[in-house]
């Protein structure tokens, strides 16, 4: 075994040990043959140096192989980049640290590449039934923004009226909260997550009142709300999973990013990734018909599904999800970014918007599997500087974005894709 620094380590070397990134993510198993793409991953999510075996150790030379699967993912990669710039460092950076995270785990993994790149690229059911369901809904619904509201449970109104009111306690706050047990479970588990970062467990719900605050609190109760008024939707109809973990992955990286964009709230762009969707789920609900067809377009011609959205109905998701948390009385920044998500106006005031928007793109780009699903949409590149952000923060978040995606999708999302009730 010998260590070798970072710089100086070649393609063809074979792995001592796992490699892994400052997060615990898994980026080399060990006995794999490291490839320039396995190089450019570990650079990406800062690796120092690796162990590798000796040079009398190694087994034979497969470099040819390895660089044929990083030019394969990146070929299979790129009709889904067709949007955004990749020329430009932003959307150059996006695809290296794309490709690089997908070569890593199908190395790592011994995953078979033609297998993972013939993945179905539909999120939904069969076509057919897409393109003909039978349920018939008057399209001016949508357009005027008269959407079919849920009315919140009783529990949750009467802990936002509760809220409301500087004169209710944590404790009494405390008690409502634990007359809807499953939300009462969601609070722990998401205080207690690295979202939070807790010193220590936070075992009661009125610690976790006081940990949360009653500001960011009340938009957790109404994002809960929201999250929960789409969960009669059949598993069948959409791929509901992928629909949350999408959610959950916006979430996640806007609140990362904010981290570092002075001036704004890592907590409100958390909940407005979370919700920023939204109203894809009113369409489909609605239009089924409509929305299979949006999906083709967008699938068959690579356009993103805003943008095919619109050529089929004439309005997106962004615009129905603004009407959606509008009618239900959200706060107009939450509405804001819903509705203007895929175009910020790269004012310094919308910052928060910008940040959701850059979230959605890292979230599109990065999901897995990497060779299916939604093209990544294009970049407002006003929004972008609007920001005042490098792209040296993408490999950071990238890499701290994992567990915390994972841990919020476990908290807010169950496995058939549904939010708990």
């Amino acid at each position: 075994m010998v260590k070798v620094h970072i710089d100086d380590v070649e393609h063809g070397m074979v792995a001592d040990k796992d490699v892994t990134g400052q997060q615990g993510v898994v980026l080399l198993r060990q006995g794999a043959v490291i490839s320039q793409e396995n190089l450019r991953a570990m650079r990406a999510f800062g690796v120092r140096d690796v162990e590798v075996v000796s040079e009398a150790e190694q087994p034979g030379e497969s470099a040819p192989e390895l660089e044929a699967v990083d030019r394969r993912c990146r070929e299979l990669l790129a009709p889904r980049f067709g949007a955004l710039d990749t020329a430009a460092p932003f959307g150059r950076a996006v695809f290296d640290l794309a490709a690089a995270r997908a070569a890593a785990r199908v190395l790592a993994e011994g995953l078979d590449l033609a297998a993972t790149a013939d993945a179905p690229s539909l999120l939904g059911f069969a076509p057919e039934a897409q393109l003909f369901g039978r349920q018939r809904i008057d399209p001016a619904s949508l357009v005027s923004g008269e959407v079919e509201l849920a009315t919140l449970p009783e529990v949750h109104v009467r802990l936002l009226s509760a809220l409301q009111s500087e004169k209710t306690s944590a404790r009494e706050l405390a008690a409502l909260i634990g007359r809807d047990p499953g939300f009462a479970a969601k609070l722990l588990r998401l205080v207690n997550s690295p979202h939070y970062a807790a010193r220590s467990p936070v075992d009661s719900i009125t610690r976790a009142v006081d940990m949360v605050g009653r500001k960011e609190l009340t938009t957790l109760v109404m994002s809960l709300a929201a999250l929960n008024a789409f969960d009669d939707i059949e598993p069948g109809l959409w791929d509901m999973r992928a629909f949350w973990r999408h959610a959950a992955a916006c979430a996640v990286y806007a609140s990362l990013l904010a981290a570092s964009c002075p001036g704004t709230s890592p907590e409100r762009v958390f909940v407005g990734g979370l919700l920023h969707d939204l109203g894809q789920l009113v369409i489909l609900r609605k239009l089924p018909a409509a929305a299979g067809r949006a999906l083709l377009l967008s699938r068959v011609e690579g356009l993103p599904d805003a943008e095919a959205e619109t050529a089929v109905l004439g309005i997106d998701h962004a615009a129905v999800g603004r009407a959606l948390l509008a009618g239900w009385h959200f706060p107009e920044s939450l509405a804001a970014i819903a509705g203007d998500h895929h175009r910020p106006s790269g004012d310094a005031k919308d910052r928060e918007t910008a940040l959701v928007h850059v979230a959605d793109i890292l979230a599109t780009a990065w999901a897995w599997p990497p060779f299916a699903g939604s093209p990544v949409p294009a970049l407002s590149e006003a929004a972008w500087h609007s920001l005042g952000l490098t792209e040296s923060i993408l490999a950071e978040v990238a890499e701290a974005g994992d567990d915390r995606i994972r841990d919020i999708e476990s908290i807010f999302f169950n496995p058939a894709g549904r939010p708990p009730q």
